[in-house]
């Protein structure tokens, strides 16, 4: 009796232990089941994230000046020769001149108005051509002569053909200075950089007047631009609303007139 009891409390033992490590395993297997579930789940979810494109922007250049090299008006008037035009550097290549051509460009194109020269010395028509011109001309001054290659030292034929346009006496100026202009201009700007795309862009070229009164008018873009709408608008909107003052320009008489100025945006390796 003793024996049988004993039998049966064993059997009992080992059933309880069979029915609880059934629970555990189910248990376990359901935790297995939502921890695979939860990790198909992520991994599904992560092949949606699109990658993180890196937006690789040029070296930029900001800068505001005249339409052209200037030259000022009193200059103009003193100027006999064509090197007059020429810095050291481009005097001391020159050989022979061969003859020189004196453009007047409107819109940025070459005009009829135009008078040639055989020598370095102006000729009574280039010097009336350029004296007669108004504050603001833009003109060409071709330097076709012969040099001495570098190393052979046999006479090469070249030309020089800088641009210029004729300024007052006093051009206008921010008064803040051009270095806090330029930096307003890059920071108001920041957030618009994000769209380029391969480090592609164009440069762009904003004319605006700053008028006698020193306030800006007449913002526009003539031909190029960047390839980004939105940058091009971002720009013209802050040359539009620029904070601070003006000093106007002056004529040699002193009084004021208004000066057209262009802003210059880009890479730097295209501006």
């Amino acid at each position: 009796m003793r024996k049988t009891t004993s039998i049966l409390y064993c059997k009992l033992i080992f059933s309880n232990m069979i029915f609880i490590s059934l629970l555990s395993c189910h248990s376990n297997c359901k935790v297995d089941a939502v921890l695979t579930a939860s990790t198909e789940n992520i991994a599904v979810t992560n092949s949606n994230i699109e990658p993180i494109t890196k937006h690789l922007i040029p070296d930029l250049y900001f800068g505001i000046d005249s339409r052209g090299a200037a030259i000022k008006k009193t200059d103009i008037d003193k100027a006999t020769s064509i090197y007059d035009f020429l810095n050291e550097g481009e005097q001391k290549q020159i050989e022979q001149i061969n003859f020189t051509e004196i453009v007047i460009i409107n819109n940025g194109r070459p005009t009829e108005k135009r008078e040639l020269g055989r020598n370095a010395k102006l000729t009574a028509a280039q010097i009336k051509l350029l004296r007669s011109s108004p504050l603001f001309t833009q003109f060409s001054i071709k330097t076709n002569f012969n040099a001495k290659h570098s190393e052979t030292g046999v006479l090469e034929e070249r030309f020089f053909n800088p641009h210029l346009i004729i300024v007052p006496a006093k051009q206008a100026s921010y008064i803040n200075g051009e270095k806090a202009l330029i930096n307003y201009l890059r920071e108001s700007s920041k957030e618009n950089m994000t769209v380029i795309k391969d480090n592609k862009l164009n440069a762009v070229m904003i004319y605006f007047t700053v008028t006698k009164q020193g306030t800006i008018t007449n913002v526009y873009i003539e031909q190029m631009i960047t390839g980004y709408p939105s940058i091009d608008q971002k720009f013209v909107e802050l040359i539009k609303n620029l904070p601070g003052k003006w000093s106007p320009a002056k004529n040699v008489k002193g009084e004021l007139i208004d000066q057209e100025l262009v802003f210059t945006f880009g890479p730097k390796d295209g501006c």
